[in-house]
């Protein structure tokens, strides 16, 4: 007999998207910066100033964009693109695909603004396998010709350096450590290792590690917080009905659920849903 499984309505909650919903948070984007930059840039720009930005390029959307002024220069903002990959083999089409999207974002800001802001993609990889691509574009291309080639020569070939969090190297993992919104980079790593569990054991393991982000959250603000766990691991795993449904009364006990489990929260996430489109409609 084939086991029950469970889905939301909205599958597939992708990983971006789940990114995305914490690190809304300015707050944890600070946290994001400092991995991502090093001490050096971190003094060159205004971290307590960040705001999050909507991405309005129709043709493609980064996961998430971060605005933070330079300290010296208070009116000029870096927009920053972070970029979410779930890469778990080779792919010698990385560093194109990644240049092609910066050279489309700066032609769409000529286009909308007339100007060109400095543009920082970063990209985190949560692959199963090892990380293998080389460190630059030209690297990448030339591979053992690369050190043969004069310097001089090198400044005139195309080339692309892009920020690469590797969430498997050790250096990472202990910096990540350090960091509120460990948890989140955590189980987009292990997600993995998720996908075919049977033991609900490491489902609470993986909420408890939440407890510090949710812990200034109140309200619909934490309904919806749980919620987005909730569906990620909900569209992500293939647990069945029986394991949901120990989580869900472990999770009651720990007091991240209240009385009424999850239809509570889906509940007021549902009316809240329902109160935006009525807005919506009105401002129409």
């Amino acid at each position: 007999m084939k086991k029950q499984t469970l889905k939301t309505k909205n599958s597939f909650f992708s990983h971006d998207k789940f990114f995305k919903d914490f690190y809304s948070d300015p707050k944890l984007s600070q946290e994001l910066l400092q991995l991502i930059f090093s001490k050096k840039e971190c003094t060159a720009y205004n971290l307590k100033k960040l705001k999050i930005e909507k991405d309005t390029f129709e043709d493609k959307r980064a996961d998430l964009v971060l605005s933070l002024p330079f300290k010296d220069f208070p009116k000029i903002r870096l927009r920053v693109f972070i970029l979410l990959e779930h890469k778990s083999s080779y792919d010698k089409n990385f560093y194109d695909q990644l240049l092609d999207y910066q050279v489309l974002l700066r032609k769409l800001m000529i286009q909308q603004n007339g100007y060109v802001q400095p543009i920082i993609p970063v990209l985190f990889y949560h692959g199963k396998g090892p990380f293998k691509w080389k460190r630059s574009l030209q690297e990448e291309d030339f591979k053992v010709f690369f050190n043969k080639i004069p310097r001089e020569s090198r400044k005139n070939m195309l080339n692309y350096e892009p920020k690469i969090i590797n969430t498997k190297d050790p250096e990472i993992r202990k910096a990540s450590k350090k960091l509120k919104g460990y948890s989140v980079i955590k189980l987009l790593d292990e997600i993995w290792r998720l996908k075919k569990r049977t033991n609900f054991s490491k489902v609470i393991e993986t909420y408890l590690g939440f407890k510090e982000v949710l812990k200034p959250l109140k309200g619909e603000a934490r309904k919806t917080a749980v919620l987005s766990i909730w569906e990620y691991l909900l569209d992500n795993t293939d647990l069945d009905v029986k394991i949901w449904g120990l989580v869900e009364k472990r999770l009651i006990e720990e007091e991240i659920l209240k009385e009424g489990g999850l239809m509570d929260v889906r509940e007021v996430i549902k009316e809240k849903g329902r109160q935006e489109g009525i807005q919506k409609g009105r401002q129409e």
